[in-house]
């Protein structure tokens, strides 16, 4: 799934193009990729409308448009914003100017939802923002007796961080996935705020990962997935001490860890 990286770098691919576009048609080609609006609903709706801007929350996009309405789009697993279509195109959007947008998505997990105003997403903070600071990630841990890498995960908790950036993050804080996250010491916590404000920017700097179906925009591949450290390298050495890296299941999801480094 596209995390806070991947669909960073959709954005900022999307908004110098789109943005002071109007939206002249909208064809539906799977409907199943809408929520709460129907074809024809959006068909009407949207035709007419500006693009002001884009903004992303955790990893929603959201479409801000002239009317005050908001076209907001969730990847879920395989879904791909392109200028260009490729094989699994749900959603076409015709732009002013000859523009098109299409939204792709091979295995329906993603969604297309209009709202009359901005959404309440009931997201966590975003971990780049300076809100997100080392002592408020402490206090709200307190609060919480999970595993640390399932919190990491709740979109509630704390916004844009899946599996492959948690797993990225804990290991160079050298923190054990199952680690109580109430247990975490200050200093371990500050180890942890540190690196997943690091992992985050490194990854986005490197266009995202691309270890199954993302792209960017004009389809191409991101490229943090040649630098990640324990993700996907089971049986393989650990870049710190050359024990063979782990993995485990974690919330039905495949966990990698150094059991030397990660305590």
């Amino acid at each position: 799934m596209p995390e806070l990286p991947e669909v960073e770098t959709i954005r900022q691919d999307l908004l110098p193009v789109v943005k002071g576009r109007v939206i002249q048609r909208v064809e539906v080609v799977d409907a199943r990729s809408l929520k709460g609006i129907s074809a024809k609903e959006i068909k009407k709706e949207l035709p007419g409308e500006k693009i002001l801007d884009i903004e992303r929350r955790a990893k929603y996009l959201l479409f801000k448009l002239a009317s005050g309405k908001f076209l907001v789009i969730h990847l879920g697993m395989t879904g791909r914003l392109l200028f260009s279509p490729d094989d699994w195109v749900r959603v076409i959007f015709y732009l002013s100017k000859k523009k098109v947008l299409y939204f792709s998505d091979a295995r329906l997990f993603g969604k297309v939802r209009l709202y009359p105003h901005y959404p309440n997403l009931r997201l966590g903070p975003e971990p780049l923002s300076p809100e997100f600071t080392a002592e408020s990630f402490y206090q709200l841990l307190q609060k919480r007796k999970a595993a640390i890498k399932l919190v990491l995960l709740d979109q509630k908790f704390l916004a844009g961080i899946g599996n492959i950036y948690a797993q990225e993050a804990l290991f160079r804080a050298g923190i054990h996935p199952k680690r109580p996250a109430k247990n975490l010491t200050k200093e371990e916590v500050r180890k942890l705020h540190k690196a997943i404000k690091e992992v985050l920017s490194e990854a986005l700097g490197y266009r995202g990962t691309s270890d199954s179906w993302y792209v960017d925009a004009r389809g191409k591949k991101g490229a943090f997935q040649f630098r990640l450290r324990v993700y996907g390298r089971e049986g393989e050495p650990c870049l710190k001490c050359k024990t063979k890296i782990r993995r485990m299941v974690m919330g039905n999801r495949g966990t990698y860890y150094c059991p030397k480094c990660q305590v």
